[in-house]
């Protein structure tokens, strides 16, 4: 039993940025964006949204005074990370833009594939107290959790949440899915400082990311964090709306 990270996201914060920059020609002829890159459905625009989705598994996000750097793993056996490379030029590209912060989100699957109950029991058993109060009603109590960590240059929001497993070839299973946000403010009173703030924050997100598994694998499921090569992660559900906190 061990922590798989199903996607990785890095959002910008920045006040007064308009979701209307988020357009294909400006990531292309910026140099944002590779010009090989193919989309995997029709590009949404709209004034208080768009979303760009590329075949690779890679989306790019944006709402008012934010956007959303993701990009998806399939299996263990990860592809080349991007999304910090194109964050970066992102950044780059907009010099001006008042930055806020930096947000690393991790979000990973436990899976628990020989059982319906077996995530239940997981939140139930192992990080909740025993006690009569779970037995009101005619069906289980459901949890989520919301939990927050002070670490030394920002904070670790970590929401932990019981999910049915769209595995194929299974008849049933269940998971938990913990979802990681890791919020960084841009530090700085000059312009070039506060660049140089949100540019190495970004290159940093590996850092954020093992902090995160390393929390998961060694805290929660209490096993050491070796490396896995499984293939063929189950998927879960898609979050319902996490993003960064700031």
């Amino acid at each position: 039993m061990k922590l798989s990270i199903q996607e990785i996201s890095i959002t910008i914060a920045a006040k007064g940025l308009s979701p209307t920059i988020l357009s294909p020609d400006f990531l292309k002829y910026s140099d944002i964006v590779p010009s090989d890159w193919q989309y995997e459905k029709e590009p949404v625009f709209a004034s208080n949204g768009a979303q760009i989705a590329y075949t690779n598994g890679t989306r790019i996000m944006a709402q008012p005074n934010r956007v959303t750097f993701a990009q998806a793993f399939a299996t263990q056996e990860q592809p080349q990370f991007e999304i910090n490379t194109i964050a970066a030029k992102f950044v780059v590209k907009l010099p001006n833009a008042d930055y806020q912060g930096v947000g690393i989100n991790p979000r990973g699957i436990v899976p628990f594939l020989e059982s319906e109950h077996k995530a239940h029991e997981f939140l139930f058993h192992k990080l909740l107290a025993k006690g009569s109060w779970q037995e009101l009603g005619q069906a289980p109590a459901q949890a989520a959790l919301q939990l927050s960590y002070v670490l030394d240059q920002g904070t670790l929001n970590l929401a932990i949440n019981e999910a049915k497993l769209n595995a194929k070839e299974q008849a049933s299973g269940s998971a938990v899915i913990f979802s990681g946000n890791f919020s960084y403010p841009v530090i700085g009173d000059a312009k070039e400082k506060r660049l140089h703030s949100i540019k190495e924050r970004i290159e940093l997100w590996q850092t954020s990311v093992t902090t995160f598994q390393q929390l998961i694998n060694e805290h929660f499921l209490e096993v050491s964090n070796e490396t896995s090569s499984d293939n063929g992660i189950p998927v879960a559900p898609a979050p319902n709306g996490h993003e960064m906190v700031i």
